[in-house]
């Protein structure tokens, strides 16, 4: 049996891959389980998010482990939480400002 990992990931939408000929869908921001605005994804593979790391390591969402794994559940709700603060650049926008420096025309 091969060794799994939970995996966090801070997308949105989460993060769909192939590698290796195996499809892994990983929860995003929107999913059920979210821990510090991460969702958790539970018995990935190891080999193969080990071989997306080194496919995507020169990309922002793995430098800055807005996608990261851990070895169990607790860990990864451990690591989410300590992270929660990290933007992804993906936020919404506030809705008393939605756009720095643009103001709503009122009616007269």
């Amino acid at each position: 049996m091969a060794e799994t990992v939970t995996v966090g990931c801070k997308l949105p939408h989460g993060l769909k891959f192939t590698v290796a000929d195996k499809t892994v869908t990983l929860n995003g921001a929107n999913s059920t389980t979210i821990v510090g605005g991460y969702g958790l994804t539970e018995g990935v593979d190891k080999g193969v998010f080990d071989e997306f790391l080194k496919l995507y390591a020169e990309q922002p969402f793995v430098k800055n482990e807005l996608v990261f794994a851990q070895a169990n559940t607790k860990s990864a709700a451990s690591k989410a939480t300590e992270q929660a603060a990290e933007k992804t650049g993906l936020e919404g926008l506030p809705q008393d400002n939605p756009v720095p420096g643009v103001t709503q025309k009122t009616e007269d």
